[in-house]
């Protein structure tokens, strides 16, 4: 019966597409062919980063019009889930693309959409980015109200590169956002070999990059526990002496507060903490701090007991707990205990020394204090007044060497020099030319100080001074080579890169490791 009822209904099924085989639509369709297209252009194609890209396609359109198509270009990662971040980036026929994309493989596709038809053909083409971004000068600045950074790449500083290049807009261009927030400090970090990291922070926040490719690693609100007493004032790494490439400390200081993050992971360091305090210990940390040591995690100055305090290592371990320093850590100079100062400035120089610049909470005067953090004992190695250095009282932005006895410090408008070692008094070294112009920062080129690189030709060679044009909106950034040993300005070595915002904090940024 079964068997039945399938013949039946196969030979039904049989019946029907035969009769529409022999059914003749009369309806009013055109059955013309389809113009032919042939797109010809290169399978692999190699881009540098922030460089323009051209790329021309042949285009056979067998009789066509090309006024009946329309062209578009997509482009997206090949690194897993890259497709679904893919993006138009042109909408025309030749490629015409300013490259911002990170170093690596990419798809490139070309879409050529018949309007009329509504038929898309496709041509992908490999495209390889090749990096651009080496040792420069990072230049955090403020224009029209938007905070990002700019890297300046030179052969003046630096035998990497052959000509001048200034990268525009690096955070925005690379992360495809904007920095939220005013900027108040940049920075560099890194592990010899395993990393390499660019600290940005505004009044909002900040971020964690990469400083190979400056991708974003991380928003600086997942790296706190709280931000809700945000303020930051400085960012600062500890560079290990012994062994850089082995340990990594950074600290973020925020309104009085000292936080730091560590990459060991037998610490437990996953974000920025504050240190613990115990026995009715309290501080305000100056923005400032020691950053060549050792036996110690990190060594701060606490604005109000006028003291150093520590969190030392002990017994081949660690403790988080804030402590006073050790009794017998000063000789016979000064107390570190008992300061009883404002702490002006703060850097490593000479000898690898820490030279702080303290004002009297009494008195008001001011000392230079050298210390050696490297010892156990006589921490406290030399102070000098400078009673007798011309406007230092008014003076907001400092600079030490490391390769010999250099002390500038500068007011809005000049720079003078502190002979400290000699006849302890100050004298005017340098005047900004343009009158309306302000200076904003100052900082000595030492980019062996970390140990991060073990030699450069231009190290302790070149003060690089920022300055900010209130009538014209703009900022510039002035180098000048100097006499490593005696701190002597050649101004006629001048070197002008112009175009800036309002520069809000400068640094340097390392070549990548091994390059």
């Amino acid at each position: 019966m079964m068997e039945n009822m399938l013949k039946n209904g196969l030979c039904l099924i049989g019946l029907i597409i035969g009769l529409a085989a022999c059914y003749d639509d009369h309806g009013n369709y055109n059955y013309s062919e389809l113009p032919g297209i042939t797109l010809e252009v290169k399978d692999t194609v190699y881009a540098t980063q922030f460089k323009p890209l051209e790329l021309s396609v042949e285009i056979k359109l067998d009789g066509a019009e090309e006024s009946d198509y329309e062209f578009s270009w997509r482009l997206w990662s090949n690194e897993i889930g890259g497709v679904w971040k893919q993006k138009t980036i042109c909408k025309t026929k030749k490629l015409s693309y300013s490259v911002t994309e990170i170093p690596g493989s990419y798809s490139l596709v070309l879409t050529c959409h018949n309007k009329k038809s509504g038929i898309d053909t496709y041509k992908k083409v490999l495209l390889v980015v090749q990096g651009i971004i080496t040792e420069g000068w990072m230049v955090l600045q403020e224009k029209d109200g938007k905070t990002d950074f700019d890297l300046i790449m030179s052969p003046y500083f630096s035998n990497r590169v052959d000509k001048d290049q200034i990268l525009h807009d690096v955070y925005k261009s690379i992360n495809g956002e904007q920095l939220e927030g005013r900027g108040v400090k940049i920075g560099s970090f890194f592990c010899l070999g395993r990393y390499q990291h660019v600290m940005i922070l505004t009044d909002k926040g900040g971020a964690r990059l990469d400083a190979i490719t400056m991708q974003k690693t991380y928003d600086i609100s997942t790296l706190m526990t709280d931000m809700s007493d945000w303020k930051p004032e400085n960012y600062i790494f500890y560079h290990y002496y012994w062994s850089p490439g082995r340990y990594g400390y950074d600290a973020l200081i925020s309104n009085g507060r000292f936080y730091e993050y560590s990459v060991i992971s037998a610490m437990g360091f996953t974000t920025y903490i504050e240190p613990i305090l115990i026995d009715g210990m309290t501080y305000k940390s100056s923005s400032y701090a020691p950053r060549y040591f050792d036996y110690y995690l990190a060594i701060i100055y606490d604005e109000l007991g006028g003291r150093f305090l520590c969190f030392p290592k002990k017994n081949g371990g660690s403790t988080w707990v804030l402590q006073e320093m050790p009794d017998n850590a000063s000789g016979s100079v000064f107390n570190i205990k008992n300061m009883r100062a404002k702490l002006r400035y703060m850097d490593t120089g000479f000898k690898n020394y820490e030279y702080g610049l303290f004002e009297d909470w009494d008195t008001h005067t001011n000392t230079l204090c050298v210390f050696n953090f490297d010892r156990r004992t006589n921490v406290d190695k030399a102070m000098y007044s400078a009673a007798n250095c011309p406007e230092i009282q008014n003076a907001s932005h400092f600079a030490v060497g490391d390769l010999g006895p250099v002390f500038y410090y500068a007011t809005d408008r000049d720079i003078y020099q502190y002979d400290y070692t000699g006849s302890n008094t100050g004298k005017k070294v340098y005047s900004l030319a343009n009158s309306e112009e302000r200076i904003t920062g100052m900082k000595i080129f030492k980019p062996c100080v970390d140990r991060f690189i073990k030699s450069h030709p231009y190290n302790n060679k070149i003060l690089i001074i920022s300055t900010y044009n209130e009538s014209s909106k703009e900022g510039k950034v002035y180098m000048y080579y100097i006499n490593v040993s005696n701190g002597a300005i050649d101004t006629s070595s001048e070197k002008t890169f112009s175009g800036f915002g309002q520069i809000l904090d400068m640094e340097y940024n390392y070549p990548k490791y091994g390059s």
